[in-house]
């Protein structure tokens, strides 16, 4: 999957606040006014310390309308498939440590109606312009696929 139009905008328009001063741009950078057509396209993660954690701050409605609830507000460790050792969790950390933009394609479980492919762009944002605080995700979803993974509800789960 490559990168949508939304998100090869949004990583440009990303790119050319961080060229001004060489400095990572901060949320407060991103102004509704310059993004607003890609806003219901993106999620908004706060970066959490002690213990480190990440919470969904703002999810744009394109991005809410394809997810089986509202994950605003909730901790990344409390959502099934997403915390500590996932897919998502390593990418998160990744960005908040490098604190430079990377663009990868997931399999998102957290979905109505089963998985889809997901193309995430991930740009870090930083209130102090040097580390991280936020990371901003700009979404792109493709096909379904059927749920694969396992809950610990799941009868299959369950071993005699």
């Amino acid at each position: 999957m490559n990168m949508s139009e939304p998100q090869q905008s949004m990583l440009s328009h990303w790119t050319k606040l961080s060229m001004r001063d060489g400095k990572l741009p901060s949320r407060a950078d991103m102004r509704l006014q310059d993004i607003g057509r890609y806003a219901s396209k993106i999620v908004i993660v706060d970066i959490k310390d002690d213990p480190m954690d990440y919470e969904y701050r703002l999810i744009g409605q394109d991005v809410a309308d394809e997810l089986d609830r509202d994950y605003t507000g909730s901790l990344v460790s409390s959502v099934p498939g997403k915390g500590p050792g996932s897919t998502f969790w390593d990418h998160v950390t990744q960005i908040r440590t490098e604190a430079r933009p990377n663009y990868w394609t997931e399999i998102c479980g957290i979905v109505k109606a089963g998985e889809k492919e997901a193309g995430i762009l991930y740009l870090p944002l930083a209130s102090d312009h040097q580390t991280p605080d936020k990371i901003m995700l700009v979404m792109h979803f493709g096909r379904h696929t059927e749920r694969s993974f396992v809950t610990a509800d799941d009868e299959r789960y369950h071993h005699a």
